[in-house]
């Protein structure tokens, strides 16, 4: 044995060990991944063969990144020694280190670093690294199985064409990490899910719709599918078999209840319309207020039921949504998310404008949000669902947008409170941006993430995105809330200070 007497960047050896020099397998990836299950053992394939020199290896030391937080060591091999402060760890020799029964808090990254040197002391070292996912919970449907459906489809505000809704599941429980399923259609093309909806993954197919058998399957590389027992039904792929007389019937029965829906709107204005013409009637006074309403507060005075109004900035109608029932009403509703039927990846004119139904989905239009938040001063209201039905809200004072030659840029005073906590102040000041029109610090945030918002570099929240429930910040996201995943339901609103 020889000595060199030299301190060592990780740990302070001054001798070199009798093992023979190694070198990594040519089977191991760099920056692999690695799943396991609950309770479940891990091998890290991290084995090395002899290389033949006279390298001599002083150490090899394991250092363990949990999500968020700084690396550590925990264990070190020197001098035929093995030593770690985790228990459940072992080494073996010429193959690599050994987890058994792992647990939840087990996930994260790991490194092993191996240090030699030359008879010359000349040091040199070699590093790997293994993300380890670990499922605590398999998925779960409702009867153990999985199905596909076809339901309604589903109309492009947009585009105005129609697409095919076949839905996967039921899922009762998507498992920890959430799975998801692929889908195969009948020429065999391989495609993810469009979103999800009430415990399904959905598959949006356009028109023209190609007959056959669509399937749909977990994904084979989700960490909590392959917590499945080997003779659980979720193994297998369910498919359903769709002919042009389901597509037609589909498209026609859609069509039917947009009308009955457009129909039975129309008959809520007539009526809501007849009942303001008899109020203004008797009380011709107050029909002089109404023309000089300027927010949902001072309709309140003689109208406390929510729904559509006209309000007047500067001497002009604007129709809006005035919420009459939360925090005593007076809210002016500019933005609202409740299922996935309204596209909101769109354009910077459309988000100029505004699109969809106030009494649904909708973006009330980013002219006339600085119309009238320009126009006095306006507190802002975030209210926010999760999928498990939990609710929150934020509010902040002072709240505004610049105009189109500042890009709509977001401005408030501050966080006022709410147990949805603050995901708006990191976007303070920025300005906004859609898919064509890029403003952000990042760029790109807005296709990245399928919205328009006010996004920085890129989020800690976007109300904006896809709709279903997502993780990774996709869809409707409000970090402080709902961490990395999407909400249920969201609506943002205003009213005057």
């Amino acid at each position: 044995m020889y000595k060199c007497g030299l301190v060592l960047p990780l740990l302070a050896f001054g001798f070199c060990s009798v093992l023979q020099a190694y070198k990594w397998t040519s089977t191991l990836e760099e920056n692999m991944h690695v799943s396991a299950c609950v309770d479940g053992n891990v091998s890290f394939p991290w084995s090395m063969v002899t290389e033949g020199k006279e390298e001599k290896i002083l150490d090899i030391d394991w250092l363990f990144q949990a999500p968020g937080k700084e690396n550590v060591s925990f264990a070190t091999y020197v001098d035929d020694n093995f030593v770690t402060n985790k228990d459940r760890f072992t080494f073996i020799p010429n193959a690599g280190l050994f987890l058994q029964g792992a647990q939840s808090r087990d996930a994260g990254r790991y490194y092993v670093i191996v240090s030699l040197h030359d008879p010359k002391c000349r040091l040199t070292s070699a590093q790997r690294m293994v993300t380890l996912t670990v499922a605590d919970r398999p998925p779960a449907t409702r009867d153990d199985a999985l199905h596909v459906t076809l339901r309604d489809a589903v109309r492009d505000d947009v585009t105005e064409d129609w697409t095919l809704q076949l839905h996967c599941g039921l899922f009762v429980d998507f498992g920890h990490p959430p799975a998801d399923v692929v889908w195969t259609t009948p020429s065999g093309e391989v495609r993810n899910s469009s979103y999800q909806d009430n415990g399904t993954f959905v598959l949006s197919v356009s028109s023209p719709v190609q007959g056959g058998n669509y399937s749909c399957q977990l994904h084979p590389s989700a960490p909590a599918a392959r917590c499945l027992t080997a003779t659980s039904p979720l193994n297998a792929a369910a498919q359903l078999y769709v002919d042009d007389k389901d597509v037609r019937l589909s498209f026609l029965e859609a069509r039917q209840k947009e009308i009955v829906i457009q129909l039975s709107n129309l008959s809520t204005q007539f009526s809501q319309l007849n009942e303001k013409m008899d109020h203004f009637f008797n009380n011709p006074k107050e029909l002089i207020k109404h023309r000089n309403s300027s927010s949902c507060v001072d309709w309140l005075e003689f109208d406390q039921r929510s729904g559509v109004q006209t309000v007047y900035v500067s001497g002009e109608p604007v129709t809006v949504y005035c919420d009459q029932t939360t925090d005593n009403g007076g809210w002016i509703v500019f933005q609202r998310r409740n299922d996935a039927s309204v596209d909101f990846y769109r354009g910077w004119a459309e988000y100029r404008i505004g699109f969809g139904d106030p009494m649904g989905n909708f973006w009330l239009g980013l002219d006339t949000l600085h119309s009238l938040t320009t126009s006095r001063s306006y507190e802002l209201r975030v209210d926010l669902q999760k999928y498990d039905l939990t609710k929150g809200h934020a509010t902040y004072s002072g709240f505004y947008v610049e105009g189109a030659p500042h890009n709509f840029a977001l401005h408030f005073d501050k966080f006022v409170g709410g147990n949805a906590g603050d995901s708006l102040s990191f976007h303070r000041g920025q300005q906004f941006s859609t898919k064509d029109r890029d403003h952000d610090n990042s760029g790109g945030c807005a296709q990245k993430f399928h919205g328009a918002w006010w996004f920085h570099a890129c989020l800690h929240s976007n109300l904006n995105g896809d709709y279903g429930r997502f993780a990774s910040s996709q869809g409707l996201n409000w970090l402080t809330f709902g961490s990395s995943y999407s909400m249920k339901f969201t609506e943002m609103k205003i009213r005057p200070m």
